[in-house]
């Protein structure tokens, strides 16, 4: 038996230090001191347990670890196991143990637990350099509840005594604490993982730090370890440090790797494994069928397949064109060719298909890296893909499967641009050439498109012009059913927002764009992590990068705007493409705070001036006052359209639907606690019931077995909600949805609408909501005699406003921005109030002068408005892109001309249009200036209007432009 002293000599414990280990174990009794000492002897020098970890760890702890391994010991005995097999784990509350023989599937296994039962615990992993006594390696995890000096710390502390845990800054060296605080100074600001990579000679060693926000990606930690073990690595030992600013360091030790590339395609895979979630084909990258850069490619060619792969395109035509006389059963056609089309791609399918066929992986990611991976970068692979499209036609044979992989080889042909390879990333990011779209489902071609991937979400981005704008629209499921349907549906909602923006913005520069997040199951509570990574990966794809391989070449202008579930985040993307260098980023988002100079929609009503300029007009048209009319609303007082619309409309409210709730009174609710629920954005379910009459009620969506006070029972509050507005309650003069799912009336159900007499509901429909009826249950509507305003010419109020903040921010320099439009401790500069003064006199001029053209031109022709309205915007886009194609803009006087009427008049004023012009990007000027003419003309000359009416405006308009009274100015 080997003495204490002859330990110490080859052992990093002192001899005093073994003795204290010695006696705390053999006064817990369990051991003889025999045992004891052979113990500690093979511990502390047989095993290869990192120097670090006996430097680190209190001798307390040391001694409990010896105990531990010894009594695994002695389990395998009494199980009679010819080879000592360790699997040890003891959890209690604060703090956890697990001792196991190091195992890959077993490892994961461990570090997974720890993930879910310890997620924001300090941990400490060492492996054994040595086997000893009959022991494989092995991998021991040490966790810890961290404890911090103060519990009140800012997001950008830095401070280690106030944001890291007592231990660690009593245990560990004071170059290591040094180390961690630059790490978490470089650190400040940074939405993607900040890795660090750096070799430790002494030790012939490679350290590998990852800096993340501490809730961004719960599995990284075990999906590092997968990535390490996928290149044939192990790590020495590993560490996870949580701070009470929010910041997580991973820090892992390995071998030093002398290969450059080797080093290059693991940090890379370490990158691209922190943005995607777990996913079916994570069981293929663990046992190393994939690589890492394998596993991401096929999840996003997944995303993909799921969401475009399309069907019975021929068979569909061929009864359409049988069905065209019968517009109800062609929009069940329609629904039926849609719905075979996503039952036979679900996600679960496409995953399948994946799985089953996963040795096609391999060769479609070599061309995909190919084309894309900076190093390579050869575009030429044309030839290659033709062949493996061969092969695969040739030897799958299922012919959903073969499809699956088809749409994985057009995925990589329409790929124009990918953040697939940059360093620092938090999503994944495609942006694709939109031709591939087929024209039986999507008609019009995009402009431009973007896909975004990540943990919490999977998103797109639709623009039909070059410089166009929309807003971003978070989509939470309540149900996992509800997300299967928003997953199968969530581009389709993207292109029917976008093309119905590009229709609204007809007579404005920038044209119709739209973005939609949707929420992956599992993170419907992350919608802002969701938002921040999908910012970040458009402007990987805006900006360059070395780690972008461009086959688009031309510069990518976006403008952004607020929708559901995101006009609080209006100001972090602003400051976030600030940040990041982007040179637009004060026109990157509209409604933005007013302190960033933003003109938020709901502060001023803006979307809601031009929805009841429409009313107020259409009953003055009917000869009937807004004080005598009865009102329905889906959408209530918590959001933008519903609280403005309570707060400026007349009429009597009978029923308020929003997301908390059915609030319902026939004989009108309480206008003043209506107001008050608007001013506190608040929901219906705050509604004070004791001001409902006896025939009033309210119905919130967490209630079950109601009774109503006519004697209905309602079994279940949130069924009841989603389907009250085809209830026959839901009846009044006039219907505004301000909120609600798209698609909520359709041609299959629009006779819902239509009562025992076969009269309508309602005299007046003016769509504040986008897309909540469908084109063709609209014209049936029209058809029993509604008086129906589509979304497209209604509730333009909002993109009209967003532009004319857009312009602001282009013509004003920062400073000047700064100076004039942002609101400081409460003080409004008088530039600021006129601004905002004039973008309303535009939003409800540009609406009158719409409705009055639709209502002249159904007068006229009888064509029903819904129609008329598309007529409308695709005559003012085609003269807009004529005009945006000719050399017009060459005459100085008429550009000149144009600018001075159709910009507000206190911003010529303060700037003067040459600076104007000089200062604002050419393609947008152009757009500004192509707009403006398209507008006026069709305006003033209907639909109409030929060649020599617009010879005759130009000249008319040259000569007087403010004569030209018409809906886009001039603002007076």
């Amino acid at each position: 038996m080997k003495t204490l002293k002859q330990i110490a000599e080859i052992s990093v414990l002192t001899e005093e230090q073994l003795k204290k280990i010695e006696k705390l174990i053999l006064n817990d009794r369990f051991y003889p001191e025999i045992t004891v000492r052979e113990e500690l002897d093979a511990f502390c020098t047989g095993l290869g347990m990192s120097d670090f970890y006996f430097r680190s760890t209190p001798i307390e702890t040391i001694a409990c670890h010896i105990e531990a391994l010894r009594a695994a010991e002695i389990l395998a005995t009494l199980r009679r196991e010819k080879v000592v097999k360790i699997d040890f784990q003891t959890e209690h509350e604060n703090e956890a143990l697990y001792l196991v023989e190091e195992d890959q599937a077993q490892g994961v296994k461990i570090e997974e637990r720890i993930e879910d039962r310890y997620p924001h615990y300090r941990l400490q992993s060492y492996r054994t350099l040595r086997k000893a006594r009959g022991l494989q390696h092995l991998r021991m995890y040490v966790v810890y509840k961290p404890q911090y000096g103060t519990d009140k710390v800012l997001p950008d502390e830095t401070d280690m005594k106030k944001i890291a845990d007592k231990t660690f800054l009593a245990s560990v060296p004071r170059d290591t604490i040094d180390r961690y605080q630059c790490l978490l100074e470089k650190a400040k600001g940074w939405e993607s993982p900040l890795i660090d990579v750096t070799p430790v000679p002494r030790d012939k060693e490679l350290r590998i730090s990852v800096v993340t926000k501490t809730d961004a990606s719960p599995r990284f930690f075990s999906n590092v370890s997968d990535v390490i073990n996928s290149h044939g690595l192990f790590s020495k030992r590993k560490y996870i440090e949580h701070f009470a600013n929010g910041r997580t360091v991973y820090t892992f030790y390995l071998d030093e790797i002398k290969s450059k590339d080797k080093l290059r395609n693991l940090i890379e895979d370490i990158s691209l494994i922190y943005v995607i979630p777990e996913s079916p084909l994570s069981a293929l990258f663990r046992e190393n069928k994939l690589t890492a850069q394998e596993f991401v490619f096929s999840n996003s060619v997944w995303s993909f397949a799921h969401q475009f792969l399309s069907g019975y395109n021929e068979e569909y035509l061929k009864l359409a064109d049988a069905l065209k006389d019968s517009p109800e059963r062609l929009g069940i056609l329609r629904d039926l060719k849609v719905k075979l089309a996503k039952e036979t791609y679900t996600e679960a399918r496409v995953w399948e298909a994946l799985i089953s066929n996963h040795e096609y992986i391999k060769p479609l990611f070599v061309l995909f890296d190919k084309k894309f991976n900076p190093a390579i970068k050869d575009p030429d692979i044309g030839a290659r893909l033709a062949a493996l499209r061969k092969n695969i036609l040739r030897t799958i044979s299922v012919e959903a499967d073969r499809n699956i992989f088809l749409a994985a080889c057009l995925f990589i042909e329409v790929t124009l641009k990918t953040n697939f390879y940059m360093k620092e990333k938090v999503s994944i990011s495609f942006m694709y050439r939109p031709d591939f779209l087929n024209r039986v489902d999507y008609p019009l071609v995009p402009f431009g498109l973007f896909h975004v991937i990540g943990r919490e979400l999977r998103g797109f981005h639709i623009r039909f012009q070059d410089i166009a704008r929309g807003g971003i629209r978070i989509v939470r499921s309540a149900n996992l059913q509800c997300y299967l349907t928003n997953s199968d549906f969530i581009f389709d909602e993207n292109y029917n927002l976008a093309s119905t923006q590009q229709r609204k913005n007809k007579d404005l520069p920038d044209g119709g764009s739209k973005g939609t997040i949707l929420l992956r199951w599992g993170f419907q509570d992350r919608p802002e992590a969701a938002f921040k990574k999908y910012i970040d990966g458009l402007l990987d794809l805006v900006l360059p990068d070395p780690g972008v391989v461009d086959y688009y070449g031309k510069e990518i202008i976006l403008f952004l705007g607020p929708d559901e579930g995101t006009a609080d985040l209006m100001e972090w993307a602003a400051l976030r493409a600030q940040a990041r260098g982007y040179r637009f980023w004060k026109a990157f988002t509209t409604g933005k705070p007013v302190s960033m100079g933003g003109i938020p929609h709901d502060l001023y009503g803006m979307t809601t001036n031009s929805v009841h300029e429409y009313v107020v007009r259409t009953l003055e048209k009917l000869g009937l006052k807004e004080e005598k009319m009865t009102k329905v609303m889906t959408g209530g007082p918590d959001g933008d359209l519903g609280s403005n619309e309570i707060l400026i409309s007349k009429d009597k409210i009978l029923a308020v639907v929003d997301g908390s709730g059915v609030l319902y009174d026939p004989d009108g609710l309480n206008r003043k606690e209506l107001v008050r629920l608007a001013k506190a954005r608040k929901m219906v379910e705050h509604f004070n019931a004791k001001l409902l009459s006896a025939k009033g009620f309210l119905v919130t969506v967490k209630e079950t077995d109601i009774v109503l006070p006519d004697g209905e029972k309602v079994e279940n509050g949130l069924e009841f909600r989603n389907t009250f507005h085809l209830n026959p309650r839901f009846k009044a003069n006039i219907f505004v949805p301000c909120g609600g799912r798209p698609s909520s009336i359709t041609i299959n159900n629009w006779t819902r609408w239509i009562n025992d007499n076969g009269e309508p509901r309602f005299k007046v429909i003016v769509e504040g909501a986008n897309l909540f009826i469908t084109q063709q249950a609209r014209l049936r509507l029209e058809e029993k005699g509604v008086v129906l305003y589509k979304d497209a010419s209604a509730n333009k109020g909002g993109v009209t406003s967003s532009h004319l903040e857009v312009l602001a921010s282009l013509a004003l320099t920062d400073e000047e921005w700064d100076d004039l439009m942002c609101v400081k401790d409460g003080k409004i500069t008088d530039f600021r109030k006129q601004y905002v003064e004039e973008d309303l006199d535009f939003i409800r001029k540009n609406a009158a002068q719409e409705f009055e053209i639709i209502w002249k031109e159904n007068a006229r022709t009888r064509i029903p408005r819904s129609i008329l309205s598309d007529m409308i915007s695709e005559k003012i886009n085609q003269i807009k892109d004529a005009v945006n194609g000719s050399n017009l803009i060459e005459d100085k006087d008429l550009l000149k001309r144009t600018l001075e009427c159709c910009i507000p008049p206190v911003l010529v004023k303060k700037v003067g249009v040459a600076k104007i012009i000089q200062r604002i990007p050419a393609s947008y000027l152009k757009a500004l200036f192509a707009s403006r003419l398209a507008g006026r003309y069709v305006y003033k000359f209907g639909l109409d209007a030929n060649e020599i009416h617009f010879y005759n405006f130009l000249q008319e308009f040259k000569k007087n432009p403010v004569a030209v009274k018409l809906a886009n100015g001039p603002i007076s």
